[in-house]
């Protein structure tokens, strides 16, 4: 006899698909229909498994990551960054840096978002000169464009690429502009 709620693994399914798609695309950019067609399921169940799309967002909304230790050295920081970014990707995680862009574009105050954008994700590294705070900007574009590139384009497949080789790589740029913005003035 049918209770009438869907399979556990049918609601697994559709919320991990949910969560994919609004980590990726935002609330205003994903549909219901997306979400079923992904998951292979009607619009309906999709439905029945959310109750509406506000509620199917609130249900998909992944937890934040743990947010990096603040006394964390600079030194070897930028394979770090690049290294949590893959993991997260790898556990199929939310990632903050993408999820900021949408969080961005669909906020009722743009200006503050960018503002908690700042203090949140580059607080921690950027100075009062001028020269930091570019810096800071570049770190920001070049792990924005990491995230984006890894999940939303779904660049660097882990099965035909060397993420280690990613790591040193794309860490050492990362780190490049990091030791750029906690360099001594001369």
């Amino acid at each position: 006899m049918s209770t009438g709620a869907p399979h556990p693994s049918t609601r697994d399914t559709v919320l991990q698909v949910a969560r994919r798609l609004f980590g990726e695309r935002g609330y205003a950019g994903v549909t219901i229909r997306q979400i079923a067609s992904d998951a292979g399921v009607s619009p309906a169940l999709v439905m029945k498994v959310g109750g509406s799309k506000e509620q199917l967002y609130a249900d998909a909304t992944p937890s934040e990551p743990a947010p990096l230790d603040p006394h964390t050295s600079t030194e070897g920081l930028g394979e770090l960054l690049v290294r949590r970014l893959l993991d997260r990707r790898a556990a199929d995680v939310a990632e903050p840096w993408l999820r900021a862009i949408y969080l961005l574009h669909d906020a009722p105050d743009p200006l503050a978002a960018r503002r908690e954008f700042r203090e949140r994700f580059l607080g921690r590294f950027a100075g009062d000169d001028p020269d930091s705070r570019r810096r800071a900007d570049l770190l920001a574009c070049t792990l924005l464009g990491l995230a984006a590139g890894a999940r939303s384009f779904r660049l660097l497949d882990p099965a035909t690429t060397d993420l280690d080789a990613v790591v040193r790589e794309y860490g050492a740029v990362v780190q490049g502009l990091l030791d750029g913005i906690h360099q001594e003035p001369t």
